[in-house]
Parts: C-alpha cells; sequence; structure tokens
C-alpha cells in the first residue's frame, strides 16, 4: 500500500474533518505528482496497513491515535491496551487516526497544519531540481 513511485504521493485524511478537507485542497495543488488519496472515513484499513503505516512514520501503533479525539480521551488514555487490540479499536473509530497524513517514496508525515503542504512542496521541488542537475 505504502510502495511508491518518484512522483506519487498517498494522502490519507478523514473526509468528515474540515482541517483535513483543506489540507487535501493544498495537496491538490502539489506540482508534478501523481495524488493518490485515500479518504479514511469512507475506506476500511486492515492491520497490516495500519502497522506497515505505522512503520513508515517511525510511531508505535499508540501513536496513530489522535490524542485531542474523545473516543481517545474516553476509552484509550490511561488504559494499558495490546498493541493488537489497538489496531482492532483504530479499525473499528476510523475517526480516532490522527490525519491528514501525506506519505512520498522518502518519507511519511502527520502534517500539524493544512498549509504543511506548501513546505513539502518546496521540498519535491528541489528534489526534482536535483535529480535533473545529477543527469
Amino acid at each position: 500500500m505504502f510502495e511508491l513511485e518518484k512522483n506519487e504521493v498517498k494522502f490519507l485524511y478523514n473526509g468528515n474533518k474540515m482541517e483535513d478537507k483543506e489540507a487535501y485542497a493544498y495537496v491538490l495543488t502539489l506540482h508534478n505528482h501523481v495524488i493518490n488519496e485515500l479518504d479514511v472515513s469512507k475506506n476500511d484499513m486492515t492491520p497490516t496497513q495500519l502497522s506497515e503505516l505505522a512503520k513508515k512514520l517511525n510511531k508505535r501503533i499508540i501513536d496513530l491515535f489522535d490524542k485531542d479525539s474523545g473516543y481517545f480521551k474516553e476509552n484509550i488514555q490511561g488504559n494499558n491496551i495490546v498493541e493488537s487490540d489497538l489496531l482492532t479499536l483504530l479499525i473499528k473509530e476510523k475517526s480516532a487516526l490522527k490525519t491528514p497524513i501525506i506519505i512520498t517514496e522518502e518519507k511519511a508525515e502527520v502534517l500539524a497544519y493544512p498549509r504543511d503542504t506548501i513546505k513539502m512542496d518546496m521540498v519535491f521541488n528541489e528534489i526534482g531540481v536535483k535529480g535533473k542537475d545529477e543527469r
């Protein structure tokens, strides 16, 4: 799911969150990249996909949860829950996934602010320029 080509971007967002939709609009403006979006509110993710996502982000499963969500505060915070159960809970309660997430061949990042994609576009353009100079 996260094996991407050089100019490909995978964007995970929750279509029920206004900030995520705003970030998606910014992602669509990235130049010279193929955007593959996944609205996690409408699509199920498997435990394997969530584990791969955590690995790509260099995070633990618990770190995939939005710590500000009501679900996290009511059901997870302060409880000692094993990773396999955390995966099950995250699949069941899609809104608890911390989004938006942008994934490229080089890295993956949870975006703190919708406009963070603008900084990433500058990085992408720099990578593209370096690639042209190296030829």
